[in-house]
This record gives C-alpha cells, sequence and structure tokens, in this order.
C-alpha cells in the first residue's frame, strides 16, 4: 500500500514523456520518492482505524487498538475485532475504496497483545486523471504488530509499554492507459524487506501517556513506460525512509483525552532526498445517551488539514464509528486533484 502514491508520480512523469516524444525520464526516482503530504497514505501501521482518523491521526501515546505505536497493545485486555471502508473521491481522478480489518487477540504464554491487519485499495472508476490517462490502483498488505508490558524498577512510578510491527507483504500497482485504450506506464512497489515499527510507551500516571516509535522502510520500485519509437523502456529504484515519531496523551477526566505528535526524519535514494516533519493533534470527548450507550465526538489536525468523527458504543461491546479526514493525501493533488477521505467502520470487544 504504501508504495502507489510514489508510483503515481513516477508514472505520471513517464507516460507524459512518452506521450510528447520525449526520450525517458532520468533518474526517475526524483519522483518516485516519498512525498511529504502523502505519508497518511504511505505508513499505514496503521492503516488509520475510524477512531484514529477522527482524531487526526495523532494517537502514538494513545494507549489501545486505536493508535498506530504497537506498544499500545500493551495495555489491551481481551480481545478486539474491526472493520473499516473507505472512499476517496478526486476531483481530477479515480475514486479509491479503501478496506481496512484487525483481530487483537491475547497471548497467554509469552504475555501482551498481538494485532494482525489487512488493508486493500481498489480503484471504483478510472477516470481520465491530471496524469494524462485513465489510472487504475491496486494494492494490498497483511502485517503483524504486539506490544507488551515491561516491568519496571520499583523506585519508577507508572506502567511500560514496547511493541513492534511488520508487514512482509505489501505489493501496490498503478496502471495508466490513453484515450485508445493502450497501456502507456505500469508500476509495481513493494518493500525489500517488509516495512517495521518499534513503539514505546510509558504511563507515569493514569492521567498522562507519552509515547515515541521508530519507522524503517526500504522499497523497491519497478516500473515500464512506453516512449515512441523506442518501446517499452523499465525503470528500477530502491530507496530508504527512516521516521520518529514523539508525542503525548492527557486526560484531564475519564471521558476526555486530548492528543498531541510530531513525526519526524527523511527518505533517501536514487534521486529520493526528503525531509519529514509533521505536527498532528486531537481530542475525544464522550457522552452518555442512556446507560448501555455513549457518543464520542471527535477533531483533530493532521499536517494542516481537519479532521473530524463521531463513535457510538453500544450494548455487549459493539460500536459504530465514523471519520472525515479533509485533504487525504495531499501531495496527491499533483496527479489527481485533491480528495477528502470518508471512512466508516464496525467493531466488537469482548
Amino acid at each position: 500500500m504504501p508504495r502507489w502514491k510514489w508510483l503515481a508520480l513516477a508514472v505520471s512523469l513517464a507516460a507524459t514523456a512518452a506521450w510528447a516524444g520525449a526520450p525517458p525520464p532520468t533518474p526517475a526516482p526524483t519522483v518516485a520518492g516519498p512525498t511529504r503530504g502523502g505519508l497518511n497514505l504511505v505508513l499505514p501501521y496503521y492503516p488509520p482505524t475510524v477512531r484514529s482518523a477522527g482524531m487526526g491521526l495523532a494517537t502514538v501515546a494513545l494507549e489501545g487498538v486505536d493508535s498506530h505505536n504497537p506498544a499500545a497493545l500493551a495495555f489491551v485486555e481481551g480481545y478486539d475485532v474491526t472493520f473499516d471502508f473507505g472512499r476517496v473521491a478526486f476531483r481530477q481522478g479515480p475514486d479509491l475504496l479503501i478496506y481496512h480489518g484487525h483481530l487483537v487477540f491475547p497471548l497467554p504464554v509469552v504475555g501482551g497483545h498481538s494485532k494482525l491487519i489487512g488493508l486493500g485499495i481498489s480503484t471504483e472508476n478510472e477516470d481520465f486523471s491530471k496524469m494524462g490517462g485513465f489510472t487504475h490502483v491496486w494494492a494490498q498488505e497483511m502485517g503483524l504488530a504486539y506490544g507488551r508490558k515491561i516491568p519496571l524498577p520499583e523506585a519508577i512510578p507508572g506502567e511500560l509499554g514496547v511493541g513492534f510491527a511488520g508487514f512482509p507483504y505489501d505489493p501496490s500497482e498503478v496502471r495508466l492507459t490513453n484515450a485508445a485504450g493502450a497501456r502507456a506506464a505500469w508500476g509495481r512497489g513493494h518493500s525489500k524487506v517488509g516495512s517495521i515499527r518499534l513503539g514505546i510507551l510509558y504511563k507515569p500516571v493514569p492521567e498522562l501517556s507519552l509515547g515515541g516509535q521508530y519507522t524503517h522502510i526500504k522499497d523497491t520500485l519497478r516500473a515500464e513506460f512506453l516512449v515512441p519509437n523506442v518501446g517499452i523502456v523499465p525503470n528500477k529504484s530502491i530507496y530508504h525512509v527512516n521516521l520518529g515519531t514523539i508525542g503525548a496523551a492527557y486526560r484531564p477526566d475519564e471521558r476526555t483525552v486530548i492528543t498531541a505528535q510530531f513525526l519526524f526524519g527523511r527518505a533517501r535514494g536514487e534521486g529520493v532526498h526528503t525531509q519529514y516533519d509533521i505536527f498532528s493533534a486531537g481530542a475525544e470527548r464522550e457522552m452518555a445517551i442512556t446507560e448501555n450507550i455513549q457518543l464520542a465526538l471527535r477533531v483533530g489536525i493532521n499536517d494542516g488539514h481537519p479532521t473530524c468523527g463521531l463513535g457510538v458504543k453500544l450494548p455487549q461491546g459493539w460500536r459504530v464509528d465514523y471519520a472525515l479526514v479533509a485533504g487525504y493525501g495531499e501531495e496527491l493533488r499533483r496527479a489527481f486533484g485533491r480528495g477528502n477521505l470518508h471512512i466508516i467502520g464496525v467493531g466488537k470487544r469482548f
């Protein structure tokens, strides 16, 4: 999943050169590399759960199943299952459908909790985009996360959790066809050794939690594009992404949580030189509707774009959530125009 956005930009340049009769772009990785605004797409641990999306994705210090910090699983109890469905309607490109599901379960022998993660992206239509052709996007991802608590010395107050996550399977593909229906460009990407993430979450007191994580991605991108009078021209590039995230979550009372985080790092490779510095924040307020039903209101900001959402907790551990993320995948405006993400999910804790 992370690579399809980069492939879109690479294929855009390649296809433009092909239709214009120009020589193939060199080096293609200059546009295949990661871009700042696409991080909410390219770093899917987690693919945003609906609760996380409504809170600006600022969940590195939020304990529980909605955090993108694997150490947050150390503070989970029991089982949790969820399925989310999202849709992004770009103004000048295809509409994307995003499917996400997870299963959280305890590990009695070693302690802690694990999380199985599945993600899929498909193109609902293949509209003529700003890339100059009809665009098809496809991606899949499977991942596993684990977190557990670590005993602290008696002199140190609070609780400490650590965790890791890996994504050994995450292929993605972008295909571009011209008005005549012929394939003009194609790109496919995957992690060389899988994306990995290490996390830590410390709660000195019940009202406050502090989180940090490190993410590393090593990507391989393969592309082909049609050049008039030349034929199919292949291209391959490899680049690395290294990111750190720090943040805090504060609960002024049992029904309110306020979160903030800062992501920083860089990407380096063949023609890739990108720096990251993204601030996110969010808040959630729960209200009792009846004795067994609770309503949660959420707001946030992610890299300057507002988010909002709401959730309903129902009897027997069921829940229904909705979120809106404005300007989702900001850098994709170059290829598809701007688009907003609407996402809805159903889950159960037991």
